[in-house]
C-alpha cells in the first residue's frame, strides 16, 4: 500500500460510534475509532495483531468476571515523545523495560505514542487495565513501520495457539507472521453475505465499520514474546517478508 502511513493517520482521525469487536492481532484490525477530543478508542475481539491504527495484541483468558472477549485501547492522535532518547520516559510511564532499536532496517525512529489498554469480558467489564506504547519508524520515502510493545497478563493465551500464517525462529525465539486483508465499510449492511461470512470464519480477514467509503487493503504483522515483553510489528502490504523478519532480529539479540 503506497500511502500506508497517510492512510493510518487519516483513519486515526476518523470518528465512529457503536464500535463492535473484530479480531486484532495476530492481527486482526479494528479501525473503528472513536474520537474524543484528541483520543481514539478502539474495540477489538480476540486476537490478531494489529492495527487499529495502531493497536496491539489481544489474548483470551477466563477470569471470575467472565471470559475475556476483546480489548479496548486508546491513544492520542499525535506523538507523546519525538526523540529517541525519550524511550526511557515511555518505559518509565508504562512500567515496561523493552528493547527499542533506534532504527529497523532502513526505517529510522520517528516518534512514540502512549496507549491505554483494558481487556473486556463477555459482560463488557474492563479488566487488566494497563499502559503500553507504540514506536513509529519511517524510511526516506515516508513509509512507516509500527512497533507495539505490551506486557500481557499471565493468563493470556499463548501466541502459538493464535492464528498465524508462518513461524520462524530467531535466536531461539519463535516469531509469528500474519498477513491480514482488511475491508472498510460505512455500514455493515454494505457488506455482501459472502463478506459477512468470511469475517466470521476467516481469521485473516477483517471487516471494519465506520469508514466514509469502501476501501480494501492488506497489512503484514509479526508478533513475538521476548524477555517478558510482547512485541508486535506492523507494516503495509508492500513490505518484503524477509526484510520484515530482519527487523525482528534488531530486537531479538
Amino acid at each position: 500500500m503506497n500511502n500506508f502511513d497517510e492512510y493510518l493517520k487519516n483513519k486515526l482521525r476518523e470518528s465512529v460510534e457503536n464500535s463492535s469487536p473484530s479480531d486484532y492481532l495476530k492481527n486482526k484490525i479494528d479501525l473503528k475509532l472513536k474520537s474524543t477530543e484528541d483520543k481514539g478508542e478502539f474495540k477489538m475481539k480476540k486476537r490478531f495483531i494489529l492495527i487499529a491504527s495502531a493497536m496491539l495484541v489481544l489474548s483470551i483468558g477466563v477470569f471470575a468476571a467472565g471470559k475475556i472477549t476483546g480489548t479496548i485501547t486508546s491513544s492520542t492522535s499525535y506523538y507523546n515523545y519525538t526523540k529517541y532518547t525519550d524511550v526511557a520516559k515511555a518505559e518509565k510511564k508504562t512500567g515496561i523495560d523493552a528493547e527499542i532499536p533506534e532504527s529497523l532496517g532502513s526505517y529510522g525512529f520517528d516518534g512514540i505514542t502512549l496507549i491505554d489498554i483494558a481487556d473486556t469480558d463477555d459482560a463488557g467489564a474492563k479488566l487488566n487495565k494497563r499502559k503500553s506504547f507504540k514506536v513509529n519508524y519511517k524510511n526516506e520515502v515516508g513509509e512507516k513501520v509500527i512497533l507495539f510493545v505490551d506486557k500481557y497478563p499471565e493468563t493470556s493465551k499463548p501466541i502459538s495457539e493464535q492464528p498465524y500464517n508462518e513461524i520462524r525462529e530467531i535466536n531461539g525465539v519463535p516469531v509469528y507472521y500474519s498477513r491480514v486483508e482488511n475491508l472498510f465499510l460505512a455500514d455493515e449492511k454494505d457488506a455482501t453475505e459472502e463478506e459477512l461470512e468470511r469475517s466470521k470464519n476467516d481469521p485473516f480477514f477483517n471487516l471494519a465499520i465506520g469508514s466514509d467509503k469502501r476501501e480494501e487493503n492488506a497489512s503484514k504483522h509479526l508478533i513475538f514474546d521476548y524477555k517478558g515483553v510482547q512485541y508486535a510489528l506492523m507494516a503495509g502490504d508492500d513490505m518484503d517478508v524477509n526484510e520484515f523478519y530482519k527487523m525482528a532480529e534488531e530486537i531479538i539479540k
